[in-house]
């Protein structure tokens, strides 16, 4: 009985000890915005979750933790233009459970900015403009802070570029700063493969029950043959969306051109379906309309049998117009009632 409760009351003390998490302080560094960054990106709570819930952390203590947290802050401050951050932690002494604080100490170093941006991959391109273009863009990044985010944003833009040059299927392969030697410049270095020039290929619409295919097609504003451009495209979708009996609209691109360098595109509609109680209300006006259009007739008829003999029958137009009303009243409701039994 003394030998379980011994085992009982260790499984509970080490437990207790394994998700006992020592505080972490966070020491200045002589750039606020960076403090900011850093103290915005602790993640305490998350720390200690891991410390409860992973097996083999409980079983080293709380330092694994701890040291994934120190790398996790240096890459991001890296991110932040300064390649050669680092983060020293507050000596512990080994074997220690679990120190109240533990003392993170962020240093910076230089600054690094950009001086020179390579593009590799384009060697395949054949429009000059287009390099020329991509060069100019990437050029004007010279002097800027060497962040994580100006690397997103410089493959970006050459992504759009050689997309609207007609190479949907670019990608970027690999991407690195590199510090340049003995200045706080860095070298960013973008490899891209933009793949195959593409042409606009056929359309294939479906989805369509009330809408003809051919008035849609009149709508695109590309010939088969035409070189592949996204922004052709997006008008092309615009125009699509802004028929009336459209609701939403999909264009769907192939993974690969076809043997003659086209992109046979599939377009998925979803339309618009009519307002019940607006073909009601219309159904209602047909409805009026074809009775008015009865009554005028019957008038008619027993005016012209009550008339004496001898008396000059009613004038042409007289007799015509009924006739039209009532045509046109019952081409109306007949038109309404079709509506309502195929609403598509």
């Amino acid at each position: 009985m003394t030998l379980a409760c011994t085992v009982m009351l260790s499984l509970f003390v080490g437990a207790g000890a394994a998700a006992d998490f020592p505080a972490i302080e966070l020491e200045p560094t002589s750039n606020a915005a960076l403090d900011g960054v850093l103290r915005s990106a602790l993640n305490i709570p998350e720390l200690k979750r891991a410390a409860e819930t992973d097996g083999s952390t409980q079983a080293q203590g709380w330092r694994p933790a701890a040291e994934a947290e120190r790398h996790r802050l240096e890459e991001l401050m890296r991110g932040q233009g300064y390649l050669e951050a680092r983060i020293d932690m507050s000596d512990v002494a080994a074997g220690t459970a679990s120190p109240g604080k533990v003392v993170f100490k962020p240093k910076a170093g230089v600054l690094y900015r950009v001086g020179m941006v390579e593009v590799d991959g384009l060697d395949g391109i054949a429009a000059d403009a287009v390099r020329d273009d991509i060069s100019r863009q990437m050029m004007g990044t010279a002097g800027e802070p060497a962040r994580g985010d100006l690397l997103a944003t410089l493959e970006d833009e050459v992504l759009w570029r050689l997309r609207s040059a007609s190479y949907p299927f670019v990608r970027v392969t690999d991407r690195v700063m590199m510090p340049i030697p003995g200045q706080a410049l860095a070298i960013v270095r973008i490899v891209v493969d933009p793949g195959v020039s593409a042409k606009f290929g056929s359309v294939t619409y479906a989805g369509l029950t009330g809408v003809k295919a051919q008035d849609l097609s009149r709508l695109q504003p590309f010939k088969q043959g035409d070189p592949y451009d996204p922004e052709v495209l997006d008008r092309f979708r615009e125009a699509l969306l802004a028929h009336p009996s459209v609701n939403a609209v999909r264009l769907r691109l192939p993974d690969a051109v076809d043997g003659n360098g086209q992109l046979q595109l599939r377009a998925e509609f979803e339309e618009q379906q009519p307002n019940s109680d607006e073909t009601t209300g219309k159904y209602r006006t047909g409805l009026v309309a074809a009775v008015s259009a009865i009554a005028v007739l019957a008038i008619r008829q027993v005016s012209v049998a009550s008339l004496r003999p001898g008396r000059s029958p009613w004038p042409l137009w007289l007799e015509v117009v009924p006739v039209l009303l009532l045509a046109a009243a019952f081409f109306l409701i007949a038109q309404r009632l079709m509506l309502l039994a195929f609403p598509g």
